[in-house]
């Protein structure tokens, strides 16, 4: 939501606003290898690692769009303390072939992460904190979200059985049902959502553009 606003403001001419550029990747899901890159002893060859690729590429370009570098995955001792370099005063990314790379005041780090339970203190001393808690936000921005993705036709009559129905039935789910294994409102919500549009389609016999559907 950030990006939109930051970018539609330099659309719309405000001054003192770039465009918002970001580039997501999941660290988690690589190796360290697939991350930072690795070295083939036997090849004598170096191989690029997507964190590495993307900031050798967003570091090079000097215009002066902002890049976010969107890490949304759990924090892991064995990745993130290679970063702790690139988050303090010096902001540059050794890597293991000996190459550094430098990063601009236009590219910035984010971490999306739902705990810091394994982080050191080493790398939070090096972060700003923005926490926002489920309790506070509800499912409800979650849901506007979803709705900007629908058709114009079909918001209105959505927003309406939403209303009708959904604090409802999670207030009778927490005073009348047991779960063998708890699932947060919110988990509850985007199952919701993602059952919707897996199910309202037009090869199920459904036309999600036409509110008669509904």
């Amino acid at each position: 939501m950030l990006q939109a606003a930051l970018t539609r403001m330099k659309k719309n001419g405000a001054a003192g606003f770039t465009l918002v550029k970001d580039f997501p990747i999941n660290p988690k899901a690589l190796s360290l290898g697939e991350l930072y890159g690795e070295f083939d002893l036997s090849t004598n060859e170096w191989t690029d690692g997507v964190l590495s690729s993307v900031m050798r590429h967003t570091c090079a370009d000097e215009k002066p769009d902002q890049k976010w570098l969107v890490f949304d995955g759990p924090v892991d001792t064995l990745w993130i303390e290679s970063m702790n370099s690139v988050m303090d005063d010096n902001k540059v990314l050794t890597l293991i072939n000996g190459e550094r790379v430098s990063m601009p005041d236009q590219v910035s780090l984010l971490f999306e992460v739902g705990d810091l339970s394994v982080a050191s203190p080493a790398t939070v001393s090096r972060c700003g904190m923005v926490y926002f808690d489920y309790v506070d936000l509800g499912y409800k921005p979650f849901i506007a979200s979803w709705l900007q993705q629908k058709s114009k036709d079909i918001v209105p009559i959505l927003q309406e059985l939403i209303v009708k129905y959904i604090d409802k039935v999670l207030e009778f789910k927490k005073h009348n049902c047991k779960e063998p294994v708890p699932l947060p409102e919110l988990n509850g919500i985007r199952s919701l959502c993602n059952l919707f549009d897996t199910l309202a389609t037009a090869e199920n016999g459904v036309n999600p553009g036409d509110s008669e559907n509904f």
